[in-house]
């Protein structure tokens, strides 16, 4: 088979009113097999990863016969990872009390046997111990982290390829020997103890195309939706029974999300982010990077979006500056680059990020939303930073299926004194309208799917004014009462 043939091409072409002809052989290569079998052994081959295919063996496995081995086999991780974590907590607290008593002592014995320098090397050495401790530790949890995933991934695979296949008897096995290591719950003890306030209602949203949604009003600690609740049969510790709609909405259309209050820091060291922390420390992540993983990727993310808003910035100030531009403006626009370079990479009120988790009671994505001091003593409006932010959240729900949110009722997780029955009040009327007016809006732009908004409110609040914030819901939503008929 020839690989090229030949033709003649005319090309017509004028100059100032002269025509003439050219004519052009041309080689044009002809596509052959044996082009395509080079082409086909030179490409880079794709191979199946297993770890892109996990996500949809593991949903297939958790709608199966396999879901409560699973959920004991995750269980068992969790307890062995909650050891050891209890073990660093003793580690680093007896280290802690020493050190306390080594400078107590140090500090009593000032200009006798201890002078200001050996104080100063003394803080020093424990500071030095307190750290190789945290990294010993630190490195001991990454190590069983990464074996338990690593050995969860396996079972996994395995067992969906005997579900696969007709070798029945070792996927049998494998449940059998995670599902007899716990004991099997009775009637009573499934049932789970409510210890919140809570109040349900049905509501219809729209003009025309009505859509109904569910709201919830809780009063609870915000870690009591993340945390695992012990849940013990015949003095074992068994898998909460809340676990189960969690993992079976992993990867579904169904996803739970709760705003998490945090400070313009982007760390887990202090306040609610530590106790955050600590809670999904205390199991393996099996679907998702850590926490800590997560948070470096927003760190690098933090860099490149503090670089676009300070080029926003300028290009705006110049915009309204232009008009007014001398000599001695130079300084002070040269000082105010400097104090953006300094605060530049730093999270500013109503700025978020979220973070995904599969380790969690009852959700699945958190967006840390970034506020201040002044939503606690202030009087905030519609327009307030942390408010716009929680549209662009819900706007986000719609988009990409998280059907549950969880929302601060109040802007704060914690009760204070300033909070006066009133100034509570026109806080969750505020919060109501906003977010009432927020989901009307997206409805008009997703489809009409039912969806579940709850209002948290701190654990601490009295009953009469839940009861009160309560009663203010029929007034803003229209609510789903059914219609009674009376026949003569």
């Amino acid at each position: 088979m020839p690989k090229s043939v030949e033709k003649d091409f005319v090309f017509n072409f004028s100059s100032r009113g002269l025509s003439s002809r050219l004519t052009v052989p041309v080689t044009i290569p002809l596509r052959s097999s044996a082009a395509e079998f080079e082409v086909k052994d030179f490409a880079s081959v794709e191979k199946k990863d297993a770890e892109h295919a996990f996500p949809k063996v593991y949903h297939t496995l958790i709608h199966s016969p396999a879901l409560e081995t699973l959920l004991n086999l995750e269980h068992i991780y969790a307890l062995s990872m909650e050891n050891l974590t209890q073990q660093r907590d003793r580690d680093l607290r007896r280290l802690e009390e020493k050190h306390q008593l080594e400078m107590e002592e140090a500090l009593q014995h000032v200009g006798e046997n201890f002078k200001d320098d050996d104080i100063n090397v003394l803080a020093q050495r424990h500071f030095d111990n307190m750290q190789m401790v945290e990294a010993k530790w630190a490195k001991e949890l990454s190590e069983l982290r990464e074996e338990q995933k690593r050995e969860y991934h396996d079972w996994v695979h395995r067992v969906y390829e005997d579900t696969q296949t007709a070798s029945t008897p070792p996927y049998v096995n494998r449940m059998r020997n995670v599902t007899t290591a716990l004991p099997a719950a009775e009637d009573e003890e499934r049932q789970v103890q409510l210890s919140r306030l809570e109040e349900s209602f049905t509501i219809h949203l729209g003009a025309q195309m009505k859509t109904t949604h569910n709201l919830r009003l809780l009063c609870t600690h915000v870690m009591d939706l993340c945390r695992h609740k012990p849940h013990t049969v015949g003095g074992i510790v068994v898998p909460q029974p809340q676990r189960l709609q969690t993992a079976m909405s992993l990867y579904s259309n169904s996803l739970c999300g709760l705003i998490l209050l945090v400070d313009n820091r982007l760390n887990s060291y202090t306040g609610i982010k530590r106790e955050f922390a600590a809670v999904c420390e205390q199991s393996t992540d099996f679907h998702f990077p850590d926490l800590a993983q997560q948070l470096s990727a927003v760190e690098t993310a933090l860099t490149q979006a503090s670089t676009v808003r300070a080029s926003r910035q300028q290009q705006q100030q110049q915009e309204t500056d232009s008009s007014s531009v001398h000599s001695s403006g130079s300084n002070s626009s040269g000082s105010s680059e400097n104090q953006d370079k300094s605060m530049g990479a730093r999270l500013h009120t109503g700025d978020f990020y979220l973070t995904k988790h599969s380790n969690l009671s009852e959700v699945h994505v958190v967006f840390h939303l970034v506020v201040d001091e002044n939503v606690r003593t202030g009087d905030i409006t519609s327009r307030h930073p942390a408010i716009l932010s929680i549209r662009n959240i819900i706007r986000l729900c719609f988009r990409y299926d998280i059907q549950t949110l969880t929302i601060p009722l109040l802007l704060t997780h914690e009760m204070t004194e300033e909070m006066t029955i009133p100034w509570c009040l026109k806080r969750a009327e505020l919060l109501f309208k906003c977010v009432k007016g927020f989901m009307i809006e997206m409805a008009t732009y997703s489809s009409l799917v039912s969806r579940t908004i709850q209002f948290l409110v701190p654990r601490g609040m009295s009953e009469e004014m839940f009861a009160q914030i309560s009663n203010m819901l029929p007034g803003i939503f229209r609510l789903s009462n059914p219609l009674v008929v009376k026949s003569t």
